[in-house]
């Protein structure tokens, strides 16, 4: 394939893909071990879009992570037709504090918000906010990926805990 129709592909696959795609993703889907390549496309590519001024952009979201999004001006007016994840009130409150305290022991989050945190730890384990990982008796949760991507932020613990404080203040 030549490079008009690798952009093509990276276009597609960052269109279909339901999570933000690594450079390494974008290089395997290519079928290339160049990295360089890879990123000049992904430039380009990047470039068409703030040229064109249309509804998508190509965001950076961390280092060598990449995702398609619809402008803020979109967002705003497609509002009513785009589709929301409905989280309850106890499971926000708990996807607040996983996300503050990550790498957080279950047992903790257990002692901090009650038993009833179990069924919220369930629910965002569903929706694939979190992941579980067995420690002991115990789970140590974290954020995923796709909570990252849903929530516009990048995914690295710091940066995370760094944005909501932000937003706290």
């Amino acid at each position: 394939m030549g490079a008009k129709q690798d952009r093509s592909m990276i276009e597609a696959a960052l269109y279909a893909a339901n999570h933000p795609l690594t450079i390494g993703e974008i290089k395997e889907i290519l079928k290339t071990s160049s990295e360089t390549y890879v990123r000049k496309l992904v430039s380009e590519l990047k470039a068409d879009y703030e040229e064109r001024g249309g509804p998508f952009s190509l965001v950076e979201m961390s280092r060598d992570t990449f995702t398609l999004r619809l402008n803020d001006e979109c967002m705003k007016k497609l509002d009513k037709i785009i589709q929301k994840t409905r989280i309850s009130r106890g499971a926000l409150k708990t996807l607040a504090i996983i996300a503050y305290k990550q790498n957080l022991s279950q047992a903790k989050l257990a002692e901090h918000r009650g038993n009833r945190v179990y069924d919220y730890v369930r629910q965002l384990l569903a929706l694939g906010f979190i992941e579980s990982k067995p420690f002991g008796r115990t789970r140590m949760l974290r954020t995923s990926r796709r909570f990252a991507s849903y929530f516009g932020l990048e995914d690295d613990m710091d940066r995370i805990r760094e944005r909501i404080e932000e937003l706290a203040r």
